[in-house]
């Protein structure tokens, strides 16, 4: 078997139309797919997309891994997310090769904001050893 690459990143979600206005409005993402029949939403990253399973128990959600989403402007994200009401778990913070913030969306799954120094992102890589 060869892996091929990344389909997609799932987040469970308790209300979908809640979940899918938190991605489409606060962090600005294009959402592909929306049914209310396969509880089911679908948002371009970019190079990778996001998928939210709805209608998932509440003992499923705010237990996943995490998704890092490339942003160009680290403060600038946390004033948007923060008049949005989004809850900031931790951040703007300096890692010297990157710098990033953690917030929650409604259903309390982790996201991460996050900035590159060299300004890279997703596969795209400067010259690194």
């Amino acid at each position: 078997m060869q892996i091929r690459g990344v389909d997609f990143a799932m987040y469970p979600v308790t209300d979908l139309a809640r979940a899918a206005r938190f991605y489409r409005e606060v962090l600005g993402l294009r959402q592909e797919i929306y049914s209310e029949e396969w509880h089911w939403a679908e948002f371009d990253c970019g190079n990778l997309t996001l998928a939210l399973k709805g209608a998932s128990p509440r003992a499923e959600t705010g237990r996943s891994g995490r998704l890092a989403l490339a942003v160009d402007d680290i403060d600038a994200a946390a004033r948007i997310v923060k008049q949005a009401g989004a809850r900031i778990v931790s951040g703007p913070t300096d890692h010297g090769v990157c710098r990033s913030l953690e917030i929650l969306d409604p259903d309390g799954n982790l996201l991460i904001l996050h900035r590159r120094a060299d300004g890279t992102f997703g596969r795209e890589t400067a010259a690194r050893v």
